[in-house]
């Protein structure tokens, strides 16, 4: 008998405008082969790759948003090359005590208890950019070429302006078959 775990994602932007009108953005995301790679590693109790670990083995990778524009199709071997246009000071560290499992933030809605939650807030002097539809996560000092933990594309073209804040959550679910 073949045991089989498929990770599946979905992203929630939360985008609240300078006047409280809050905009919620959504898509599903793919988690890469060196996704993969590093949930298989980690589930084992083996060391994970440094791509998304520092070396003490706690998780350090950070979130980037990008513009769709000249970005290649989401597939399972994207590195950062296959990217369009980093948003400005959009490469950030998640939140305090992110990742997480079972999240029980409210504006997650896409939480659960067998998913896996990235966060990050954005403030109203980070990540201003127009046409922002692409959102990864690499390492904390990333080449023109890294590794992604995950991509996804599709949330849906918003721009975010210095009155607006923006939070950004990964979940990745776990299923067994």
């Amino acid at each position: 008998m073949k045991d089989t775990i498929k990770v599946t994602g979905k992203i929630c932007a939360v985008l609240t405008r300078a006047d409280g009108t809050v905009e919620n953005y959504e898509t599903t995301n793919t988690v890469t082969n060196d996704g993969d790679l590093y949930y298989a590693e980690r589930g084992a109790g083996q060391a994970v790759p440094t791509d998304f670990t520092n070396t003490s083995g706690t998780f350090d990778g950070i979130m980037e948003l990008y513009t769709a524009t000249g970005s290649g199709a989401v597939a399972k071997g994207n590195d950062r090359s296959d990217l369009g246009t980093l948003t400005t000071d959009s490469a950030k560290a998640m939140d305090s005590g992110y990742p997480k499992v079972n999240d029980l933030d409210s504006g997650n809605s896409g939480k659960g208890t067998d998913v896996v939650t990235y966060k990050v807030s954005y403030t109203t002097a980070e990540a201003i950019g127009s046409d922002i539809d692409d959102v990864c996560i690499t390492n904390p000092s990333p080449g023109s070429s890294e590794n992604l933990l995950f991509r996804a594309a599709g949330l849906g073209t918003f721009a975010k302006t210095s009155s607006d804040t923006l939070v950004v959550y990964i979940n990745h679910t776990f299923n067994g078959t």
